[in-house]
């Protein structure tokens, strides 16, 4: 069993300037695993309760505490109001099955590697108030920094789990209407609260093909940013053909960086697409 407890946890939230209240018996509460082994927790998995706003508040929490089979249901809840309760100090049963995005998790063990949050919102279309999405973003920060983190370790329930789950999801600054997060603008968010220098959210796209990191001038390499680095996709053979051709006339291993989408958002830090790369000449 873990024996690792957040007992810092109520200190950590409180210490961003966020109201916090204390469930008692915080400190001790876990699911039956225990605590968190060593090195953990290291991801931040981000839900919506799908409660209504009549049990907003200690009538969640009750039921996340108390009354769920699979108590205690996660870390910490937050309120519409931008209050945030401490639930839990050990692992919790908040993700359930899946697949880590990243790789970095076995399958179906986030339980016992991720700090959960809980916010309330009832998941088909009900809009988040614009505090309950400030305080969201600041309560993830606060935790990857102190816990040492990586922003592109903070998923979404959906992201765990695509073929169970929607959460979160809900009018706000991430989607419309009742339509899924768009985590990498939450992300973007996440990395940026700290005070730095803002960045544009990145858009939302499949899973594509990349070939490696260039700058804006157009040169190979990283250009890195305030929270991480820019990065241009390859969407289509064509532009792959070209890029290797332009690659080995220059010199360049054309076999080096082939990365995905996915494996290039868990790189631990934020990263901003900065465009397609396309046609005869991939650099136009």
């Amino acid at each position: 069993m873990g024996s690792r407890y957040l007992t810092d946890l109520a200190n950590v939230v409180r210490g961003a300037g966020i109201t916090v209240q204390e469930e008692p018996g915080w400190q001790t509460r876990s699911r039956s695993s225990g605590g968190y082994d060593s090195g953990r927790p290291n991801h931040v998995m981000a839900h919506h309760t799908a409660s209504g706003p009549s049990s907003d508040g200690q009538a969640d929490v009750n039921y996340m505490v108390y009354g769920s089979e699979n108590r205690p249901v996660a870390n910490l809840y937050l309120s519409r109001s931008g209050k945030v309760w401490i639930m839990a100090a050990g692992a919790t049963n908040t993700n359930g099955q899946g697949h880590d995005p990243c790789g970095l998790t076995p399958n179906d063990s986030m339980n016992t590697h991720a700090i959960g949050i809980e916010a309330a919102n009832n998941g088909t279309g009900e809009p988040w108030p614009t505090v309950q999405q400030d305080i969201y973003v600041r309560l993830v920060n606060v935790l990857c920094g102190h816990y040492g983190i990586p922003v592109g370790r903070v998923h979404s329930h959906f992201e765990w789990a695509p073929d169970r789950k929607i959460d979160p999801a809900g009018q706000s600054r991430y989607a419309s209407g009742g339509n899924k997060w768009n985590m990498n603008a939450f992300r973007g968010d996440v990395a940026n609260a700290g005070g730095t220098t803002p960045v544009p959210p990145p858009l939302e796209e499949s899973e594509m093909l990349l070939k490696f990191v260039v700058t804006d001038s157009k040169t190979p390499g990283a250009q890195y940013v305030a929270n991480g680095i820019w990065y241009r996709h390859i969407d289509n053979t064509t532009a792959l053909g070209a890029l290797d051709l332009f690659m080995s006339i220059n010199g360049h291993d054309t076999k080096v960086n082939q990365i995905s989408k996915a494996q290039i958002d868990c790189m631990g830090a934020y990263i901003q697409d900065n465009g397609t790369i396309g046609g005869a000449n991939p650099y136009l």
